[in-house]
């Protein structure tokens, strides 16, 4: 059971799969270089233009075209800690200066965000926030935007969660892009569409800075394929599938918090992503080990700072139960039991 990579465990839509079927027949032909039927659809569901949706091979693609045409050396970027490591390899990427943002009780600090904003920087955020679930309050969003328009800075905003939180965790920027905000905001079709293997995300931003993404973009030329296109395409117009996964996600997270808490050895806040941080008394190499002896793969917190955590992406039902069995026996042989040391505190989780 792979539940390390936050990956969909409820599979794509039917008319998803038909439609990467039937674009199989078509293998020897070149995609469309452009996407403009499936840029099309994403320009229509959020209220743009089709000239402001930029495809990618996944958002890690378009996390590189960001740096590679918006990231001015001498501005730098920011990113926050503890976070996707992929933002700061793209400013990496760019031979620019970063500036890193520490978290404030698991959650962006969004005054310290603000504060580190400096004229023609670019400012990479991930709301919901991987990997600690916790999401930007709408007033925040707001806040963000305008402080980085005010400061002639550019900002990214990746929303790779944001299709599993609710109205009231948090919104998303792509109204501030209609409103011509210096923004870029990246979608997938990974999580909620479960169409990881294709590999398709896009960028929604203002005409200018599609134009700056697009002149990297077209070096690429055919860097969706159609098989993904056609899927994508197909993913986007069935909703019923994504209001099903949708919802399904949130019920086996809530049933598996609760799971943790009867444990009374590990706990996971609220989470408005497809996974959640869980913490445990053990060092998380030890505790994604275990798992991994019962053919359970989780993610350890180490290397993102989160050491007395594990990122566990929501499974179905089933395979829910046999993580908290698996965790329950694991508090039972070791006799361990919570501390506050390295706890994500208990109003980490979003608020509502």
């Amino acid at each position: 059971m792979r539940l390390s990579l936050s990956e969909s465990s409820f599979g794509c839509s039917p008319a998803a799969r038909h439609a990467a079927e039937a674009a199989v027949a078509d293998l020897d032909r070149y995609p469309d270089p452009r996407g403009e039927a499936l840029a099309g659809a994403i320009a229509a569901a959020h209220g743009v233009a089709a000239g402001q949706v930029v495809l990618g091979n996944g958002i890690d693609e378009l996390l590189l075209l960001s740096a590679l045409s918006l990231v001015d050396p001498d501005c730098g970027g920011v990113v926050t800690a503890n976070t996707y490591a992929g933002h700061a390899h793209a400013v990496a990427a760019a031979n620019a200066p970063l500036c890193t943002v520490a978290l404030r009780d698991g959650r962006i600090d969004v005054d310290a965000v603000i504060a580190s904003v400096r004229p023609g920087a670019v400012v990479y955020l991930c709301n919901p926030h991987n990997p600690t679930g916790t999401a930007l309050r709408p007033p925040d969003v707001d806040a963000i935007v305008h402080a980085v328009a005010a400061a002639g800075a550019s900002l990214v905003l990746d929303e790779a969660y944001i299709e599993f939180a609710t109205s009231a965790q948090t919104r998303s920027a792509v109204p501030h892009v209609r409103d011509g905000a210096p923004l870029v905001v990246l979608r997938t079709f990974s999580k909620l569409h479960g169409l990881a293997g294709l590999r398709c995300g896009y960028a929604i931003t203002t005409p200018a800075l599609a134009e700056h993404l697009r002149r990297l973009k077209n070096v690429l030329v055919f860097n969706v394929n159609r098989v993904a296109l056609a899927a994508a395409e197909a993913s986007l117009r069935d909703g019923v599938f994504a209001d099903r996964v949708r919802v399904a996600t949130r019920s086996v997270l809530d049933d598996f918090r609760s799971a943790l808490d009867g444990t009374q050895w590990a706990s996971a806040g609220p989470t408005a992503a497809n996974f959640a941080l869980v913490h445990t008394p053990l060092p998380a190499e030890l505790v994604t080990d275990a798992l991994a002896r019962r053919r359970i793969r989780i993610r350890g917190g180490t290397a993102l700072g989160f050491p007395q955590h594990v990122r566990i992406a929501a499974g179905r039902p089933d395979d829910m139960r046999r993580v908290a069995d698996a965790l329950g026996e694991l508090a039972a042989r070791t006799g361990r039991r919570p501390d506050s040391a390295g706890a994500v505190p208990r109003h980490m989780g979003n608020r509502s």
